[in-house]
């Protein structure tokens, strides 16, 4: 069975690139079996250069980021995902000067998720840029679900913790970090937690909590597969 390409820009972080490309060769076997594998072009960027940009120099940041999608573009694939939320911003603010190649996009994705889970109220779990700006969370609140944003030493916290997973870093006391947090808000009427960073399906699966968690790489990896295999 011939299959399409699926083109993946990654290196932001290398760690969570890794779950990109293993979560959609997966999938691919688990639906075809035998020696299947996906179609796969990935693009790794240097992302020191944009993650250094987040907190003072955003403005620079699109213009970065838009030859490295060109980048992957010019290779041919067939539709593409980014392999990292917060860059969703950037990518926003450039789409309408991007080929127009199938892009499957980890905020729309996850508010229509929501939606179909009738999904009132969401805890919104990502880097301190995402879990901070409106990019994210504004497209869930205009759809009708109530964003939940941890507080200011919360968000402090997981930024720290997510900084050390992009780099690598991995301790048990990331996880039991998150178990704790997670029992806090358990409470708070959330129906779900979407886990918006790509570092933080690393550390945050179901077995930590009774809300449904709800993980945008996922998402984005079973919209790809569902595209390719069409």
């Amino acid at each position: 069975m011939s299959t399409k390409l699926i083109g993946i820009l990654g290196g932001t972080s290398w760690p969570s690139t890794g779950l990109f490309y293993r979560m959609v060769n997966q999938e691919v076997h688990r639906r075809l079996g035998g020696n299947h594998s996906a179609r796969i072009v990935l693009y790794s960027i240097g992302y020191h250069q944009i993650k250094s940009r987040y907190l003072d120099r955003w403005a620079e940041i699109p213009g970065l980021l838009r030859p490295e999608i060109d980048r992957l573009l010019s290779f041919g694939p067939d539709c593409w995902m980014l392999a990292n939320n917060t860059l969703h911003k950037a990518y926003d603010q450039i789409a309408q000067h991007i080929a127009p190649i199938p892009f499957f996009h980890a905020v729309t994705l996850t508010r229509d998720h929501l939606i179909r889970k009738r999904v009132r109220s969401a805890l919104l779990l990502g880097t301190k840029f995402t879990m901070e700006d409106d990019f994210f969370a504004g497209p869930l609140n205009a759809a009708g679900i109530r964003v939940v944003v941890p507080a200011a030493q919360e968000r402090d916290e997981i930024e720290a913790v997510q900084s050390q997973l992009a780099q690598g870093e991995m301790t048990s006391s990331f996880r039991d970090y998150f178990d704790k947090l997670l029992a806090r808000y358990e409470g708070q009427d959330c129906d779900a937690v979407v886990t918006a960073c790509t570092e933080l399906p690393l550390v945050v699966d179901q077995g930590l909590t009774s809300m449904a968690v709800v993980d945008p790489l996922e998402l984005q990896c079973g919209a790809c597969v569902d595209f390719a295999l069409s």
